[in-house]
Order: structure tokens, then sequence, then C-alpha cells
């Protein structure tokens, strides 16, 4: 969808036209829900759970959205942050105790080495190369979207996920 029918669809919402929202929920939820999973350090249920939160919030502010200041993905990635960061406040204490499962598909056994490999070095980055690889490499989010949702500057995304991924290549590497 281009930016000028998203604002189109936006504008329908506005005018109370609730299956046009449908629209931007098909086109956001997924990369929303890993999103904020990612800031959650995997915590997939409580990503979803936010995720429609998020959602039912931005359809109520939906005439708050300014598009002269970011695109609405950039808005919508920022409410997801920020609630995703209280839940991470309110619930630390738990979430560094816990130890993500790995999963991995399950038909083909060098993909899921590859991809169990792959999602070990993961846990093991840094939060902010995390944050930053999922959202430009994962999700593919600009660098200056991704930079507006971690309230950086572009350069600084690209030097995260330039070390993130040198990180990740040289953990693949060496098992």
């Amino acid at each position: 969808m281009t930016e000028a029918d998203e604002l189109e669809v936006i504008r329908r919402v506005v005018d109370g036209d609730i299956e046009a929202f449908e629209r931007l929920v098909v086109l956001y939820q997924d990369s929303l829900q890993r999103m904020i999973a990612t800031l959650l350090h995997d915590e997939r249920r409580l990503a979803e759970d936010i995720a429609q939160t998020v959602l039912v919030e931005a359809f109520h502010r939906l005439a708050d959205f300014d598009p002269d200041r970011s695109r609405f993905s950039t808005w919508l990635f920022m409410i997801g942050r920020s609630r995703a960061l209280n839940a991470l406040r309110k619930k630390r204490p738990v979430l560094l105790a816990e130890i993500p499962e790995t999963s991995a598909p399950p038909n083909d056994t060098s993909n899921a080495e590859t991809y169990a490999l792959l999602d070990r070095a993961l846990q093991q980055l840094p939060p902010k190369q995390k944050r930053a690889f999922t959202l430009v490499v994962l999700e593919g989010l600009s660098y200056e979207d991704a930079s507006c949702i971690e309230a950086t500057t572009p350069g600084t995304m690209k030097s995260r996920v330039s070390r993130a991924r040198e990180f990740l290549r040289a953990s693949i590497q060496t098992d």
C-alpha cells in the first residue's frame, strides 16, 4: 500500500469507516507483534495482547495522527514500543529470570539447525542491537523509521545493525 493509499484509508477510518481500519490491521498487526515480542524478550502471548491493545488505542486516537510528523507505521510502532516498555518495567524481574525456548520449523533439519543457531545468537545480542536488527532487517523498516521508534539517530541505528550483523556472522561461523 502506498503512503497516499494509507492516508486515504486513515481518512476513511476517521470519517467512521470501521472496515477501512481492518486494512491497516492486516497490514501492520504481524510486524507490530514481532517488534513488541522482541522488546519483551520473545514473550509471544503478552506481545499479542499488547499489540491488540495498541491497535485499539490507535483506532481511538487516529484523529490525533499527524502525517506531517511521521508515517503511520512509525506512529503505530512508537505506541507499541511505549506499551511494551511499560509492560517490561512491570515484569522485569520475571523476564530476566526466564530463558526463551528455541522453536524451529519442523520440516528441514538443516534449516532447523540454522534457525536454532541464529535464534541463539540473536538472544545473545545486546538489547539495543537486537531491537535495531529486528526493526531494520527482520521487519524491513528504514533506518529513519527505526530511529524514530528507538528515539535515536539513523546513524546510530546503522551502527547498531552493523554491529549486530558482525556479531551474528561471527557467532554462526564459530558454531
